[in-house]
């Protein structure tokens, strides 16, 4: 259960830098070295200075971007330019863009959520675990001790209750507003009434939640270890707390990401092998020749409702197969997996590696590559790694609504969401110094 903290936050006065969208800085740049120029050309206190420092020529061990944006945060602090929260506060987050053809609002809050405590062989074996971006953010946040990019967290309220609350305490109040270079307007409203702030947290602590990017989190939670074997964490220290953006699942604009399975160690099955293979389990149909055929076929299982139907790419005879999981094959993946909860027996993914090809095919251990498109799939089927590819598959997402449920049911199981648009950079930032 999530343990929310309120945060004696740092933000920007506006009365130093005129506009707070001039200030502010999209979550994932670094990969976009011409949008991170304009950035720092924007403004010279942007937050890309402590979020993504660039590297000078003459760097070395002890003056580097790390170093610079150290003093950029000092030096800001010591202007003015940021001022810390001066009572504890929970920040009321809006997010307005567009999506599926309409303008919507997704609603949120900003707080601190408590991090794990891991012991020395975790913290060794994380350290294994972080890519080049996560490893960089562990450095910053080293050199810095400060939070400027908010984890993600969503959690399950069918009633609403945790936004309803909020909502009222902002019902009159004015907020900060930014717009970003990609239409996004970010609204925020500071919450330090600790009446409210309780029961966010009382009402939070009821709630089952998961943190969406695990990676995004894995620096604070080893930053926080180092300051404790260093003697330096008190129980109330910020450095325990990680800015998250919390959202309720059934705001707009969060999916599940597509993920179509290719199968490099199964085996190499035509359409009518595959046919036989699966038997009475599955309701079976030849589809169409060729890997564009999975253009037809995805907008067919678009609009099904049917149970444990998805489409199969023979490689071996270049069909595919659009299959629909029957009675028998449920009583199948029953005696297979008689542990788990009968929600997750009803996954098309699930379907697919325990009783397709564990049971059916007897592959256990095929290999599984992902494409996260049709379009990329197709690709994928018609490039020159082909013949490495012996079955693909295309499978329906989790939805959200099951998403919930899980959560609500304590099931275990997850599928990361598509979140897009992040939370920006540099409403609230997590002094943790």
């Amino acid at each position: 259960m999530p343990d929310i903290r309120a945060l004696h936050g740092l933000r920007y006065d506006l009365g130093h830098i005129g506009s707070l969208a001039e200030v502010i800085s999209p979550a994932e740049v670094t990969s976009d070295p011409t949008l991170v120029d304009s950035l720092f050309e924007r403004h010279p206190a942007n937050v890309i200075r402590i979020l993504a420092n660039r590297e000078e020529p003459g760097d070395d061990q002890l003056n580097n971007r790390f170093s610079r944006a150290r003093r950029f945060l000092t030096d800001w602090q010591r202007q003015g330019v940021l001022q810390r929260e001066p009572d504890p506060a929970i920040y009321v987050y809006h997010q307005e863009f567009d999506w599926n053809g309409q303008r919507v609002t997704r609603r949120g809050f900003l707080a601190g959520l408590t991090l794990e405590e891991i012991d020395q062989q975790q913290y060794e074996a994380l350290l294994l675990l972080l890519n080049q971006p996560a490893q960089e953010a562990l450095e910053m946040l080293r050199a810095t001790q400060t939070n400027v990019r908010p984890g993600i967290a969503l959690y399950a309220d069918p009633s609403i209750s945790v936004q309803q609350v909020l909502e009222n305490q902002i019902a009159t109040a004015t907020p900060l507003i930014a717009k970003d270079e990609a239409g996004v307007v970010h609204r925020l409203w500071p919450v330090t009434d600790h009446q409210v702030i309780g029961q966010i947290r009382e009402k939070m602590a009821h709630r089952q939640m998961f943190r969406n990017a695990m990676d995004d989190f894995l620096p604070a939670t080893l930053n926080r270890f180092e300051l404790a074997q260093r003697g330096e964490l008190t129980p109330m220290h910020p450095a325990n707390f990680m800015l998250t953006a919390f959202f309720e699942l059934t705001e707009p604009g969060f999916e599940p990401k597509l993920r179509f399975p290719l199968a490099h160690a199964a085996p190499p099955l035509t359409s009518s092998e595959l046919v036989e293979k699966l038997g009475v389990h599955f309701e079976c149909q030849v589809f169409g020749k060729g890997p564009e055929a999975a253009a037809e076929l995805w907008e067919e299982m678009q609009t099904s409702s049917d149970l444990g139907h998805f489409g199969i790419y023979c490689a071996a005879d270049h069909t595919w197969v659009s299959v629909m999981l029957t009675a028998d094959g449920q009583v199948r993946m029953e005696e297979a997996t008689p542990e788990r909860d009968e929600a997750w027996r009803d996954l098309d993914e699930n379907l697919w590696e325990w009783l397709v090809l564990t049971e059916l095919l007897e592959t256990a251990d095929a290999k599984q590559t992902y494409a996260r498109s049709v379009e990329n799939l197709v690709g994928v089927l018609q490039g020159d790694n082909e013949a490495e590819i012996s079955l693909a598959a295309m499978i329906r997402p989790v939805s959200m609504t099951q998403y919930q449920s899980f959560l609500e049911r304590q099931v275990s199981f997850f599928h990361k969401i598509e979140t897009d648009p992040a939370p920006a950079c540099g409403l609230v930032i997590n002094r943790l110094a």
